[in-house]
């Protein structure tokens, strides 16, 4: 099987643009020039459908500066940072919204909404975040995980978290996502933790114990 892979964010924005139908954004605390900027921009292209959730004042001087406007219903008001990240998550819980978008509030502020037991978004699987980078010496986008939902992940947590994130590559369009387990030395020691688990999740990997990664166990390095 060939993988297909992106080697620049202009492929996966021409993959977004080309979607039938335009994704909701809720923007928790969205009351900050560059992020209006941001996410005008991303209606403007195509790229998403804002929804503004924050100081309604705040965000309605700051779209008549810019020149800008959107419909009355896509900018909800909300008392301060705290609420607006609740209704936010509330949005996406109601399926009135797609995705998350953090504006000027603390990460540790939305993450609180967004890992609620009773009112988040949690499905009762493991919550993991990731990156995408785009380095122009190297041929295709890398993704690193976790980057700060879990910080200290047990051996069980971190074949979820390949899971999870294999998951969201597979629904970008990749066909068999390569995994790389990192530690800072190559060879397994028995004194550096890390380095036993990565090779226990190799194992895992080749006894098809992880999944979504069956397609071409060899990719798992």
């Amino acid at each position: 099987m060939n993988s297909i892979y992106y080697n620049s964010f202009a492929q996966i924005i021409k993959k977004v643009k080309s979607a039938k139908t335009v994704k909701r954004m809720a923007v928790a605390a969205a009351g900050y020039r560059h992020i209006l900027e941001a996410v005008i921009d991303a209606r403007k292209t195509g790229l998403a459908q804002p929804v503004l959730i924050g100081n309604t004042q705040e965000i309605l001087t700051i779209l008549k500066e810019l020149g800008e406007s959107v419909p009355g219903d896509d900018v909800i008001n909300a008392s301060d940072g705290v609420e607006a990240c609740e209704l936010a998550v509330k949005l996406i819980r109601e399926g009135k919204a797609d995705f998350l978008m953090k504006g000027n509030i603390d990460t540790s502020v939305l993450l609180k909404s967004v890992v609620n037991k009773e009112t988040g978004l949690a499905k009762g699987a493991l919550m993991s975040h990731f990156t995408i980078f785009e380095i122009p010496s190297y041929h295709k986008l890398l993704t690193i995980v976790d980057g700060g939902m879990v910080p200290y992940p047990t051996l069980e947590q971190k074949k979820h978290i390949i899971e999870n994130t294999v998951t969201t590559l597979l629904d970008l369009g990749y066909t068999c996502p390569k995994v790389g387990v990192l530690a800072c030395v190559e060879k397994i020691n028995p004194k550096m933790p890390e380095t036993v688990e990565a090779d226990e999740l190799t194992q895992m990997n080749q006894r098809g114990e992880i999944k979504k990664l069956h397609c071409e166990r060899s990719n798992f390095v």
